[in-house]
């Protein structure tokens, strides 16, 4: 049983934030999974850049260590999509960039702790790191 007490927050910026299909996609990867909710999102024109809010749970071992939880998959895809989509060759935005991908934070709600939002963000950063060989853009 999944202790709904014990969730992790994960905010998603995306260079991107005026081209709806872009978007889609990105808002698509999140929607393969429905442990995942979208809790917020903020497209800006401006800047060119759009924040999503995205919230699950996280499971426990035996010993209260963190082991799981479904946002490491689905950051992985939100990734993916972008890169697909996003040409930064043609991107024009107000906002200084490093990538398609921005910028990925991860935080505690409720009773989960500081312990497993830095067990999420090294788990994703080790998966980004092989499956997209550390870099925010296409290569």
């Amino acid at each position: 049983m999944v202790d709904q007490s014990m969730l992790l927050c994960c905010k998603f910026f995306v260079s991107e934030g005026r081209n709806i299909a872009t978007l889609d996609a990105v808002e698509r990867a999140v929607r393969m999974n429905p442990e995942i909710v979208i809790v917020h999102k903020f497209h800006d024109r401006a800047y060119n850049r759009a924040r999503y809010s995205l919230v699950s749970y996280v499971l426990h071992d035996c010993t209260g260590n963190a082991i799981y939880n479904p946002l490491q998959q689905i950051v992985l895809a939100m990734a993916e999509a972008a890169f697909n989509a996003i040409n930064l060759e043609l991107h024009d935005g107000a906002h200084p960039r490093l990538g398609a991908i921005d910028d990925i934070v991860f935080h505690p709600l409720a009773c989960a702790s500081m312990d497993d939002a830095a067990w999420l963000a090294k788990a994703v950063a080790a998966d980004f790191g092989n499956q997209f060989n550390g870099n925010s853009h296409k290569t």
